[in-house]
């Protein structure tokens, strides 16, 4: 019985770890072993400060009122493609800093945004300038932000 467990969390180890870059909602089940859970959670990147989350209260003054172009992504955390999109979008953050503004904009907290824009699919890209929205490309396809961002320059 001890190596059939001990077999059982070396799958969900290795699992969890095929996770990580992807989506961690298989990890997080309630069978899943607390020292697993803790780890997963522990390894993920934080995005927190890198690419900047909008809310309602600041759409308007960094979107809409932007001298710069700006590509909103909207995300949901139940989308795997909005977590594999991140990496490249923190890229092009850095490397735009001064000619393109970047952020995401978390469809679960900022529903009325959402609603407002028709935003019924995850991820979601809209580019913005001017104020306006100028394109919109649904889902994520490798490089496809680099394009995006290099034709509204």
């Amino acid at each position: 019985m001890e190596q059939i467990r001990g077999l059982y969390h070396l799958v969900v180890t290795v699992t969890c770890l095929v996770c990580l870059g992807f989506n961690v909602s298989l990890c997080s089940g309630s069978d899943s072993d607390p020292f697993i859970k803790a780890y997963v959670s522990s390894s993920l990147p934080s995005h927190d400060g890198l690419v900047h989350s909008l809310s309602a209260s600041e759409w308007d003054s960094l979107v809409i009122q932007s001298k710069v172009p700006v590509i909103v992504v909207f995300i949901a955390k139940d989308c795997a493609e909005c977590g594999i999109l991140m990496p490249e979008l923190e890229f092009l953050d850095s490397e735009y800093e001064y000619m393109l503004k970047f952020y995401t904009l978390d469809t679960d907290k900022e529903w009325e945004l959402a609603n407002d824009y028709r935003i019924e699919y995850h991820p979601i890209t809209i580019v913005f300038k001017g104020g306006e929205e100028k394109e919109r490309v649904l889902g994520y396809y490798p490089h496809m932000l680099g394009q995006l961002a290099n034709k509204y320059l």
